[in-house]
This record gives structure tokens, sequence and C-alpha cells, in this order.
């Protein structure tokens, strides 16, 4: 019986696609061994969204939770992400800056990296994946799926032998951000990669979006894939990875043997649902299956800020027309990948040629003209000829035509903060003004979460949800608690030596 193992991406991709990648580490540490114990393959952390998330909303440090995560999970090996040659930005940063994050990364607790580029060329992960190597961390390599005349299934066996020969990638990964692959394209895009790759594993990461990935991975099991990313719900579903308990049961009725322990999972199930209650945060849920989406292919989190940044326009009732224009946009540009920075930039452009008052790309912004002109990289399709030549108008005058050279940026920032560390040293390059300042001065409440779900909790969330008039005494060894509702009550208190709270009872 053939064996699948799983990787979780519940606090990184999961809370990302329905959180806003608003999950805070006081959310995250009451869960941390139970992750643990679950017997993931990974459990992945980190990606750049939720380093910016974390300092700029949060107002937390990153490497300190990070650290925090570490000491709690021994066992399975923590996942980040290297994204491009980007670093913590969307603008591709110095061969020096990307060696030094893959370097901190693992000093601060990393043992295994996804690396991915949006346009597939994998000169701009090179620097930071032979880092990775000579600190003996293993990197799968990600290839961002997409359905278009360019991305071929031979495209993505060349791109897979180039992740292994020239990059030296110990695994691959084929990475479904928008949710578009079907069963049938499985089935013929997993033998062609795994022609190319030998014995190493390959894996599959897909997103609820229009209801396809549980068929897909399905359709991949039989054809020996040997990962599959899901998520923790309510964490799970919709714009986010599969539905870890879902897996597992459809793996598991197929005949394959899945190494994670459902009953471990529960309570952290249980624990971020009492997380959403409390925060309000969406519940992910299973989609029904959408066509349009094949078309536009626009992942879920950038879908949400069109719908929102139109409302705010009281432009709403144009979302089908820029919709459509995405589509128009991408196979113009030369059919980009629907990943971050180009999923964006897609819809920006989209909107703009709609509603911008003028013709079609009478408005650009930098970050499309940078990409016509190769500031991201090398591009699989060119862009269509005349559409070069009004972004090349139109653009902004800033923007050069010509790419210029990103010089190393180490030395100079040492010598700026001679006082930093190098972890500080990331943070101050990445955010400007006094964002880490701000950071560094907070004092985030890590036990705000760890009692959401104890049974004692629950027992009493349950009974104060309960109609009419109540009274409750608790009572263990020299702890008292009562909890009265109705006419004349004073609700919760305590008494004796060792009393508490019912917020900060144990």
């Amino acid at each position: 019986m053939a064996e699948i193992r799983l990787i979780d991406t519940t606090l990184r991709d999961g809370q990302q696609c329905l959180w806003a990648t608003r999950m805070s580490t006081a959310m995250m540490l009451p869960v941390a061994e139970r992750l643990d114990r679950a017997g993931f393959e990974a459990i992945e952390l980190f990606g750049a969204v939720q380093f910016d998330t974390a300092v700029r909303y949060l107002k937390e440090d990153p490497w300190e939770r990070l650290r925090m995560m570490r000491a709690r999970i021994g066992g399975t090996p923590l996942q980040a992400l290297i994204r491009s040659a980007c670093v913590l930005g969307f603008e591709p940063q110095p061969d020096d800056l990307n060696a030094l994050w893959a370097e901190r990364l693992v000093a601060n607790g990393i043992r295994s990296f996804v690396a991915f580029d949006g346009l597939h060329d994998l000169d701009n992960l090179k620097p930071a994946i032979r880092r990775a190597n000579e600190l003996g961390v293993p990197t799968t390599g990600w290839l961002t799926f997409s359905d278009s005349p360019v991305h071929s299934d031979a495209l993505y066996a060349e791109k897979a032998r180039e992740f292994v020969e020239d990059c030296g990638a110990a695994s691959v990964m084929i990475e479904d951000a928008s949710g578009v692959l079907t069963p049938e394209r499985v089935r013929t895009l997993v033998p062609a990669v795994k022609a190319v790759i030998g014995e190493r594993p390959l894996g599959l990461h897909s997103h609820g979006l229009i209801g396809l990935p549980q068929r897909s991975y399905l359709a991949a099991a039989e054809l020996g894939i040997a990962t599959l990313y899901t998520c923790v719900p309510p964490v799970a579903d919709g714009n986010a990875p599969p539905n870890v308990f879902t897996t597992i049961g459809n793996l598991r009725a197929c005949g394959y043997e899945v190494p994670v322990d459902e009953k471990v999972l529960a309570p952290v199930s249980e624990h971020f649902m009492a997380c959403a209650k409390r925060e309000r945060m969406p519940v992910g849920q299973p989609q029904d299956f959408d066509a349009p989406s094949l078309q536009h292919q626009i992942p879920g989190g950038v879908l949400s800020n069109l719908k929102a940044q139109l409302v705010s326009l009281g432009q709403e009732e144009c979302l089908p027309a820029v919709l459509e224009e995405c589509g128009r946009v991408r196979a113009e540009l030369g059919w980009p990948i629907q990943v971050t920075p180009f999923a964006q930039l897609i819809g920006v452009q989209a909107t703009l040629n709609v509603i911008g008052g003028g013709e079609r790309y009478s408005k650009v912004p930098d970050e499309v003209k940078k990409y016509a002109f190769g500031y991201y990289g090398k591009l699989l399709a060119p862009v269509e000829p005349d559409v070069l030549d009004r972004i090349a108008e139109n653009g902004p005058k800033s923007v050069s035509e010509s790419v210029p050279e990103r010089r190393p940026v180490v030395a100079s920032l040492r010598k700026l903060y001679p006082n930093a560390t190098d972890d500080e040293l990331i943070l101050r390059h990445a955010f400007k003004g006094s964002e880490v300042d701000v950071m560094t001065t907070s004092r985030p409440d890590y036990g705000a979460y760890a009692l959401l779900e104890t049974p004692l909790v629950r027992l009493v969330r349950n009974l104060t949800e309960r109609p009419g008039p109540i009274r409750v005494s608790v009572r263990k060894a020299d702890f008292e608690m009562t909890y009265s509702s109705g006419p004349g009550s004073s609700g919760p208190g305590s008494s004796g030596p060792g009393s508490s709270s019912l917020g900060t009872a144990s």
C-alpha cells in the first residue's frame, strides 16, 4: 500500500488566503506542539507576506515568531518560501541579500525551503538555493501551474530538470495557486515531470477556489505523488488549500497510507475555530465548480481585493468587465502566471483599462512597465509589440527601459546600522520609516489565546450560551470559580488561596 505524506500550510498559506495573514503568533503558540506531533512531513510557517504583515499590522517581530515556534516544534521541519530574488518585497534584490535571507532563516530555525519564481526564471533563485545547500537545508523547486498556450507539460518538465540539475533542488512541487489544475491535466503533467526528476519526490499544492483539488489530489496519488499540501480547518478550503481531514479520508478510502494522526489535529481545529469566532475571521468552505475562473485564473486574495477596490470607487458593477479584461491583459503581456506580483499588476492594469477614462494602456503603473522591460526576469513569451509600444509611451518616465544592475548591498547596510544584527538589517532594508522601530517597542501578549479551548473554558462557554438564569460553581483543590446569570447575578467570580478569574484559570 503506497504512502502519501502531507505538508501542513495552515500557519502560512491557509491564513494568508482566508485571514489576510492576520494570524498572530499568540494564535499559533497554543497548538504548536500538537502540529509537531501530528506526523506532517513539514510545517510551512513563513513567506515574505508573513514577515510584512507581522511588522506592518501585527507589530510583531517575525524573527521572534520563528524562534518561539522552533522552540515548540522540535521534530517536524519548519518550512519557508524563497520568492524569486525579492526577499521581503516585490522588487528584485541583490544576490548577497538573497543569500543572507536564506542564511538567517536557517539560523533562526528553518529546516526546509520551497523556492519559486513567477516567470520561472530560475537565475533569480540560484544564489539563495545554493546558500541553503551550503547550510545543509534541502530546497523544493516550485513549479507554479498555469493554464495557457505557454505553460505546456514540456515547459514544466524542462523547468523541473533545471531545478534539479542547475539549482540543486532536492525535490519538486507543482503549485496551483489559482486552483485550476484539473484531474485531466494532472494525468499528463505529473508523468512529464516525474520522467525528468528521477527518484526525487514530487509534491502537489492546490487551492479550493473552484472545487477541484480533492479530485486532482486523488488523480495525482494514482500517478505516484509523494506529498500533498493541506490545511487544518477553519483555515482550509475556499481560497485556501484543501482540508486535511477530507484529504486523509479520501486517500485512505482509496487505499493509501497517510501517516498523520487526525485525532491529534482535532483540538487544533477547535482552537482556530475559537480564534475565528473571537476575531470574526472567515471560515473556509468547500466551493462548487466555477468554469469562468478557468479563464481569468485570478487567485482568491487578488479577486477579493479587486472587488473591494471597485466597491470603494463606486464601480462594483464593472467587476465582470474587469475580470474579462484581466484575461485579455494577461495574453497581451505574454501570459504571466497569476501569482504575486504578476496577479496584482494584471488586476491593476485591467482596472485602469476599464475605468481609467481613456484608451487601453493610457495609464500604466510602474510595475507593469518594469515587467514588460524585464526587471523581474526573462519573460517566457514576449509582450505584444503594439502593447509594448503603448507601455513605453505611457508608462512612468522614471522607469528606464534598460534594467539597472543590482549592486551588492549587505556591506553598506552593516555600515549604515553598525549595532544591528543581520536579522534587523533585513527588516531595516525592507521597511522604511519607523515601522521597525514601532515593532521593536511593542509588547505582544503571546498568551492572549492560550485558554480559548481548555475543557473548563469550553464548559463555561457552553453554559453561558444557554438561555435562562443559571448558577455554576467549579471547585478543584484550592481553586474555586462561580458563575451566575439572570436577575441579581454578578457574573463570574472566584475565591480560595489559589483562585483565579475566568480569564486566567488553567
